[in-house]
């Protein structure tokens, strides 16, 4: 009764500004489904802004916690700061060789992994899953003795290693331990006051998954992202690092640099995702960043993810007016 209610407050409020104004921003209606099937799906909150404000911010009222798990939205994360360093010329380029700022990972060093095939899923590691880098003690111990599955650049695979191995070789060019690099290059400049990375046993921090962050925090990444670099006025990373992110890799047209590409549906997206849906979509042509987090149902159903889709894509293109359509 009481979700009831307060779904029903929003919608008057939406209605009552959509009387106001013909051009109103969202489709009071559209967000009632948008709402609906969230909820249905077990979100705990979720976040639209559009032209870089927040038009809907909604929460489910018996979920307390406002912080989530940023599970492997965090990769397309080190992938920004990874961007940085590049730009900062710390990094030369992605063609570089892992072994020119790693070669304590003999594998990549015999192989030629370079860092570009490790920001594109193409370094020839296989998925492994909860047998992989996460069962470890010491997650960078355990990557730096890896070998590889395929010969590079054979095919995309998703990997938690690949980026583990990036986090070191951020760590290594800038002498800096991995959670403060993040801090100093992305979250305090983003204002990211909530957001903290996870570490393993030995006390490495976790480059591929794992941190705290909330909704907002996360929000400002969208917004650099949609912005090509730029936040508040300041060039944080670079155009050209963001359209490599979001320019599909060779071997997945649906990859990019860490983001996940869609350029099949009708509204072109890149996101940032991680399970139980958490996650940062960018409809870049109609100026919309989608947020939704999840952390206090995790039941077996809700893991499954299976309303994920091109009819939920829709459902958020759909919560624009007409008025505020390409």
């Amino acid at each position: 009764m009481k979700k009831t209610f307060v779904l029903f407050i929003l919608l008057l409020l939406y209605g009552l500004l959509q009387a106001q104004s013909p051009a109103a921003t969202i489709d009071p209606l559209q967000v009632q489904k948008l709402i609906r099937f969230c909820d249905s799906s077990k979100a705990d909150e979720i976040m639209l802004l559009h032209r870089d404000k927040v038009v809907l911010n909604w929460r489910n009222p018996h979920c307390d916690s406002l912080y989530m798990g940023t599970a492997s939205m965090i990769k397309s994360w080190t992938g920004l700061v990874l961007g940085i360093l590049i730009d900062r010329k710390l990094i030369k380029s992605v063609e570089d060789k892992v072994c020119t700022y790693l070669p304590e990972w003999k594998e990549g060093c015999t192989k030629n992994v370079t860092i570009q095939h490790l920001v594109s899923m193409s370094a020839g590691l296989n998925r492994k899953g909860a047998r992989g880098v996460l069962s470890k003690t010491s997650m960078n111990k355990y990557v730096l003795g890896l070998t590889l599955d395929t010969l590079p650049d054979v095919r995309f695979n998703y990997s938690n290693e690949s980026v583990q191995l990036l986090g070191l070789v951020i760590e290594k060019v800038s002498k800096k331990p991995l959670d403060r690099v993040f801090a100093d290059l992305l979250f305090k400049p983003l204002g990211m006051d909530s957001t903290r990375m996870s570490r393993d046993s030995a006390g490495n921090a976790l480059a591929f998954g794992g941190g705290i962050t909330t909704l907002q925090d996360a929000a400002q990444v969208g917004l650099l992202m949609h912005n090509m670099g730029q936040y508040r006025g300041r060039q944080i990373v670079s155009e050209q690092w963001v359209k490599a992110s979001i320019t599909p890799s060779k071997r997945a047209p649906y990859y990019g640099y860490l983001w996940w590409l869609d350029n099949t549906s009708k509204h072109k997206n890149y996101a940032a995702t991680g399970d139980l849906g958490q996650m940062t979509i960018v409809f870049p042509e109609l100026d919309l960043i989608f947020l939704r987090r999840q952390n206090c149902d995790l039941s077996p159903a809700s893991l499954s993810m299976r309303w994920m889709g091109p009819q939920f894509l829709e459902l958020i293109a759909n919560t624009l007016s007409p008025n505020n359509k390409p």
